[in-house]
């Protein structure tokens, strides 16, 4: 394992070095992380999809979200976004709930580059929008395993989150 990790190393440092300054280290984490686990070097450069966006326009660009589009979802202050989206279009708690997560993620996302759910913020928006559920809270995100990561007292949100998140801004601004 150690030659694999020498023979790719250069080429994990030459990856890094391409990102952004700010993101250049945990580039080299992420490349370096899938090295250890024995991935091939083409799911390491690959790897890069899970790398933060440069600033928040990237992640609309990448999901193809036009600026007609998000703006019915989150407003944009010139320095920070906030989901202003009124009818989450779902009937079910629990969806409300797990939809809320997503955007919340990605207004994390958008503002600080981190995909983060933070428990007290996800109970503070359920609120507002009549979809919090006490008894049921922490199960029903839970069960969305492929969406969200747990990570202390808040969840992350996976790529397959961010692309379902995607798909639920683009149903909104319908």
């Amino acid at each position: 394992m150690l030659e694999t990790i020498s023979n790719y190393l250069n080429e994990v440092i030459d990856i890094a070095d391409k990102c952004p300054e700010k993101y250049q280290v945990k580039c080299f984490e992420i490349l370096l992380d899938a090295l250890v686990k024995g991935e091939s070097i083409a799911s390491v450069q690959t790897a890069g999809a899970v790398m933060p966006v440069k600033d928040g326009f990237d992640f609309f660009q990448s999901h193809d979200i036009s600026q007609d589009e998000w703006t019915r979802v989150f407003h944009f202050n010139g320095n920070s976004f906030t989901i202003i989206v009124k009818n989450l279009k779902d009937k079910p708690t629990s969806k409300r709930q797990i939809n809320l997560a997503l955007l919340l993620g990605i207004n994390n996302l958008l503002d600080t580059s981190e995909a983060l759910v933070p428990k007290s913020m996800l109970i503070d928006i359920c609120k507002k929008y009549n979809a919090y559920d006490s008894p049921n809270f922490s199960s029903n995100m839970k069960k969305q395993k492929q969406l969200f990561l747990a990570k202390g007292n808040a969840w992350v949100l996976t790529i397959p989150g961010q692309e379902q998140a995607a798909e639920i801004i683009k149903e909104l601004a319908q």
